[in-house]
């Protein structure tokens, strides 16, 4: 049964990021079909009245360049299912401080941010269209979420080179922002890509230093712990469905260019009895990334112990945990 939707309204975006891995031929979705998912989601979500925390998760491209949409679905299934909650992934450039007001202190409401590193990294890796900087766009916007107090989490990419920034990054949220959490996600690159010893050498470096600054990490690669923290076992595509700007119905969004969709949505769609066929092995679930797994494993049984569990930043972050 389907408790996570993933809406992926538009393949646009105003940024230009060197590493995008978004398909450049899908554009923007059609707003009434995506008004009408996420209203059929809630009534399915109403109806079947599930355990745990029911969400609606946008993703993109750039959600927020939407700006009538997500106000409008956040509104309607907040509304209707007092334990649901809504997260959005965006850059964080474009935040609309008009159409937020009218969520102010709403904890159910989350945006995870991405910021790569200090000024200088952060600006030399993410671009406005124009060509500028995107960095103190993003930090302007953190701080008025702060400032309506909407939670916000920050997601930064993680390789050879931001990795050697990760220290000043940390000092930055952790003084500047008053954030205790940070996500990091592996690059992925098709040419010259980071072997799997040397991917968790950077985690085990990243996770060094958060420690040193009381700062808990969370990201994608504690999916991989599944087979050792039951917690952690991704559900992609058994409680979750993404939709994206073409109707398609994938498993999840790191599914989108990359595996063929289930189904295209319908309004007859089932909630219920949907499981995706689709197999996350050629995206996440290589024999090499259960190597990464054991030794971050190893790792926590050896130095964090803390991280042994799920704990509440790897449900704001993902929505394939069960």
């Amino acid at each position: 049964m389907v408790t996570s939707l993933y809406l992926m309204p538009t393949g646009r975006c105003n940024c230009i990021c060197e590493y995008c891995y978004f398909p450049v031929d899908v554009e923007k979705g059609n707003p009434e079909l995506f008004m009408r998912i996420a209203e059929s989601f809630t009534q399915h979500i109403i109806s079947s009245n599930p355990e745990g925390r029911p969400q609606i998760r946008f993703t993109g491209g750039e959600p927020w360049l939407e700006k009538e949409l997500l106000p409008a679905v956040t509104d309607h299934f907040l509304s209707r299912v007092p334990g649901g909650w809504v997260v959005i992934n965006t850059n964080g450039t474009i935040l609309p401080e008009d159409k937020l007001q009218d969520f102010k202190g709403e904890k159910r409401l989350i945006h995870v941010i991405s910021l790569d590193g200090p000024e200088l990294l952060h600006d030399s890796r993410r671009k406005m269209q124009n060509g500028k900087g995107s960095f103190q766009k993003v930090i302007k916007g953190i701080k008025m979420l702060q400032n309506l107090e909407l939670p916000v989490y920050l997601n930064a990419v993680l390789d050879r080179e931001s990795s050697t920034h990760l220290p000043e990054l940390i000092r930055f949220i952790s003084s500047e922002l008053g954030l205790k959490e940070l996500s990091v996600s592996l690059l992925h690159l098709d040419e010259n890509p980071m072997s799997h010893d040397e991917k968790f050498d950077l985690l085990e470096n990243a996770y060094s230093e958060a420690s040193n600054h009381s700062i808990r990490l969370g990201g994608h690669h504690r999916l991989l712990l599944g087979r050792w923290i039951p917690e952690l076992r991704c559900a992609a595509g058994n409680t979750t469905a993404l939709v994206d700007p073409g109707g398609m119905v994938h498993a999840c969004q790191r599914f989108v260019g990359r595996v063929k969709p289930d189904c295209s949505w319908s309004e007859d769609f089932d909630w219920m009895t949907f499981n995706s066929k689709q197999s996350c092995g050629p995206v996440c679930g290589s024999h090499l990334d259960h190597h990464v797994g054991k030794k971050l494993y190893d790792l926590y049984t050896r130095k964090h112990p803390e991280y042994l569990q799920a704990h509440q930043l790897d449900h704001n972050l993902f929505g394939v945990l069960s």
